[in-house]
């Protein structure tokens, strides 16, 4: 075997080796991204619907089944902080108490500003609900 066809072999490996290398941290990205896309999707979701369904707003059969939805995605999706403001929530509900979401609601908010790279907004969220 003369020096040349070496080389041609060791070129080939070596572009071998190099392309898994790059298809097995491409996968990974991509598994990654998709994994946070989904996270993020399903938490805007829950503070959509907690913001603007929710909170302070009377609580009908229906908006009850929202709540129950959003605190099982929250437990699913969310950071560990959120997973224990959702159960205190859940606490409260069971017990028959008021329940604040301010708190769930702004660490959803935090979290989600962060991941998307916005900048930290201090404070509750402001309403505005009409009277009909």
């Amino acid at each position: 075997m003369n020096l040349s066809t070496l080389n041609i072999i060791v070129y080939v490996i070596i572009a071998i080796f190099g392309w898994l290398i790059v298809h097995f941290f491409t996968n990974r990205s991509n598994k990654l991204q998709t994994r946070r896309d989904l996270k993020v999707e399903h938490l805007i979701s829950a503070y959509r619907i907690l913001t603007n369904e929710i909170s302070h707003r009377q609580l009908t059969l229906e908006r009850e089944l929202l709540l129950e939805n959003i605190l099982t995605d929250i437990q699913l999706f969310g950071s560990k902080k959120q997973i224990i403001l959702a159960k205190d929530l859940i606490d409260e509900v069971v017990l028959g108490n008021e329940f604040q979401l301010d708190p769930l609601i702004n660490s959803l908010r935090n979290s989600l500003r962060k991941e998307l790279d916005l900048s930290f907004v201090d404070g509750n969220v402001r309403w505005l609900r009409f009277k009909k």
